[in-house]
């Protein structure tokens, strides 16, 4: 049994939880959250100065100047500013290293999980011949 991955999953459900309730009820005054995220995936959208310059991670920190926060089961999307220009991020959440709040002293830290494959299906095919009698 893989503990670590149902743990894993249920603190990020934990993640998607909160980051939910600011997008729908706004921050609390004396929260801050500290998203770390890998920067070297192809699933995260960050602009291209940004992920120049830190080519590995970033920590996101979402407290005052941040706008549109929408929250779905794989991902969050964000409007930040970086160096005075305003861009919208797409972090999924398998590419979250750590989530924190200082302001509470509390530290979630995470495996990122390689990025989802598309699934390949094969197509069932029925002959006819198998449906006569």
């Amino acid at each position: 049994m893989d503990y670590q991955f149902y743990l894993q999953k249920a603190l990020l459900t934990a993640v998607h939880d909160i980051l939910e309730t600011v997008a729908q009820e706004g921050i609390e005054p004396d929260c801050a959250y500290y998203l770390t995220v890998e920067t070297n995936r192809k699933d995260v959208e960050l602009p291209d100065f940004v992920r120049q310059k830190y080519p590995t991670q970033i920590t996101l920190v979402l407290e005052n100047q941040f706008e549109n926060l929408c929250v779905d089961s794989e991902k969050i999307t964000v409007d930040l500013v970086f160096g005075g220009v305003s861009s919208t991020v797409c972090i999924p959440f398998r590419a979250i290293k750590q989530f924190a709040d200082p302001h509470h002293n509390f530290v979630l830290a995470f495996q990122p999980q390689p990025p989802a494959e598309p699934q390949k299906t094969t197509p069932k095919i029925i002959r006819l011949d198998d449906l006569r009698k």
